[in-house]
């Protein structure tokens, strides 16, 4: 369950990294607004990620489980958002639902991996998430490029679809995920 959690950890972070790197491209290019205006952008999404990581306690005490698919749903809806958004307020939005999904699908992952490892190999189970996260930021320009370019569209909105695809992929997996521990955890019930 740790490699597991570790390469989803790869490729959540890889594809998430669009945000630093595509989004002031984005808004520059598409004259939604100026570079002031992309780095108020990224500090928003920054910004919307800590209080609502910081209360990952209130939403899982509410939703259990199902915050993992809800918070992989909101990081691909977010996505499609800022790949069709023209205006900065429909930016903003954007940024404050990847923003949402984002802090509260991560902390869900973390709290997944504290569960999954072993008691006397969790601190070795945290260090292989956090070197596949930055191994995850580091190449991601480079491989979403890449990816951009073997489907013909490496724009700046074609790489937030692209991003939004890969989210999507991780929201079925997320919602797989769910179903299974849920029919379960009846079952145990019902034993």
């Amino acid at each position: 369950k740790v490699v597991l959690i570790s390469i989803l950890m790869f490729f959540i972070f890889m594809f998430y990294m669009p945000v630093a790197f595509s989004l002031p491209s984005l808004i520059v290019n598409e004259g939604i607004g100026t570079t002031s205006t992309a780095a108020l952008v990224a500090g928003l999404s920054t910004l919307v990620g800590i209080p609502i990581g910081a209360s990952f306690g209130f939403f899982f005490k509410h939703l259990h489980d199902k915050v993992f698919p809800l918070g992989f749903a909101f990081v691909a809806l977010g996505f499609i958002l800022l790949a069709i958004a023209n205006n900065i307020i429909f930016l903003f939005i954007s940024v404050v639902v990847l923003g949402f999904g984002f802090g509260i699908g991560v902390p869900y992952m973390y709290n997944w991996l504290d569960w999954a490892a072993p008691q006397d190999s969790i601190n070795l189970g945290t260090t292989i998430v956090l070197v596949l996260v930055n191994i995850g930021c580091f190449i991601s320009p480079t491989v979403i490029n890449l990816i951009g370019s073997l489907v013909g569209n490496t724009s700046p909105r074609g790489i937030m679809i692209l991003s939004a695809a890969a989210f999507a992929i991780i929201f079925v997996f997320a919602l797989v995920h769910y179903l299974k521990v849920h029919k379960d955890q009846v079952n145990i019930n019902k034993v």
